[in-house]
């Protein structure tokens, strides 16, 4: 690959990512139904739906890759906003486990049909590439992953 490729393509991945953040800033839908939600509350209200009898702290911090601290954090708009509850299981009276709402589970519902959507624009957009190119781009994004994790640790 000559220099020239290079920057080419240094240019669409700045691009992609400028794109990206003025996605993620944009409505999503959810924000305009039912006030503004970070990402990793979505995702906890996901857990809560598909793990009804394990979401407690240590399960969504795990599940999530965040601390339990930032945890709580997430959690508690999402108790303030009634979209969960805490209580303890039968039995257990150290561990809190939180529970979905009615209204939490319209939001949780609503989460997953997004992301439905996008999983279907990614699949539409796959249909443009050969086997080969998928798989170049596939190695592409997992070293890139790669790389980020690394510089995370550093």
């Amino acid at each position: 690959m000559n220099s020239t490729e290079k920057q080419e393509s240094l240019k669409a991945i700045e691009q992609f990512i400028i794109q990206k953040e003025k996605a993620a800033k944009s409505s999503t839908g959810i924000d305009e139904l039912k006030g503004k939600w970070t990402l990793t509350q979505l995702h906890i209200l996901a857990l809560i739906s598909s793990y009804p009898t394990e979401a407690n702290n240590t399960f969504l911090s795990k599940n999530l890759h965040i601390t339990k601290p930032a945890v709580t954090k997430a959690v508690k708009p999402l108790l303030d906003k009634k979209m969960i509850i805490r209580e303890h299981k039968e039995g257990d009276r150290k561990s809190v486990y939180y529970y979905l709402t009615d209204e939490g589970k319209k939001l949780a519902l609503l989460h997953e049909e997004l992301h439905m959507k996008a999983k279907q624009r990614y699949y539409d957009l796959f249909e443009e590439f050969n086997k080969e190119e998928l798989t170049v781009i596939t190695k592409f994004l997992k070293r890139w992953t790669e790389t980020i994790s690394e510089e995370n640790r550093k």
